[in-house]
């Protein structure tokens, strides 16, 4: 029994140094993704611009695919990389199918990333609470306030830095799916407007 408990207590402490490594590296990533939405969000009102442009032209009949072409105008999100994958194929019905599944893949791709990080990083910090919890009360029992003092503020860190991920993360999550949902409804409507143009 107690080699088993000497054990676990062994694996557990070598995952302290691992688990808070990973917590930093989630919050370093977090960081850029807050970056790379703020950029996302100073370019958005062209993207919507441009966007709206392309579905009106695909209302206004004899245009044909001057809708598709527009999008070529967008500066960055959906819309851009759609019309980046379609390329120069504007007539080829197939090739438009396929671009914008290639887009939802895109979207769902990204949107993964941060849920994955949504869930994992409380996770993380509920590890990093407890592994020093051990040691912790080993340095209460020998009156050791040091080492308690310590390992509760290692502990207390990891859960807030968890935490703080798992908010910012799923923050992201929402705003992203709520752009990528209506820039993709946008672009399948364009779509089933010039399909069922004569």
């Amino acid at each position: 029994m107690d080699f088993i408990q000497h054990t676990l207590q062994l694996i557990s402490d070598a995952l302290l140094l691992p688990t808070l490594a990973a917590i930093l590296l989630l919050l370093v990533w977090t960081l850029t993704m807050i970056g790379g939405l703020l950029r996302e969000w100073l370019g958005r009102k062209a993207v919507r611009r441009c966007l709206h442009e392309a579905l009106e032209l695909a209302r206004t009949p004899a245009t044909g695919t001057a809708a598709l072409e527009k999008l070529r105008d967008s500066p960055g999100g959906l819309p851009a990389r759609f019309a980046l994958s379609l390329g120069s194929r504007l007539q080829d019905l197939q090739e438009r199918s396929k671009s914008l599944e290639d887009a939802e893949t895109d979207v769902a791709a990204r949107l993964s990333q941060l849920t994955w990080a949504t869930r994992v990083a409380p996770m993380l910090g509920l590890m990093g609470t407890l592994i020093p919890l051990g040691p912790a009360l080993t340095g209460l029992a020998s009156g050791n306030v040091a080492e308690l003092s310590s390992n509760l503020v290692v502990a207390f860190t990891a859960t807030v830095c968890g935490v703080l991920i798992g908010c910012t993360t799923y923050t992201l999550t929402t705003i992203r799916r709520s752009w990528y949902g209506r820039d993709m409804n946008d672009l399948e409507y364009i779509l089933t407007r010039l399909e069922t143009r004569p």
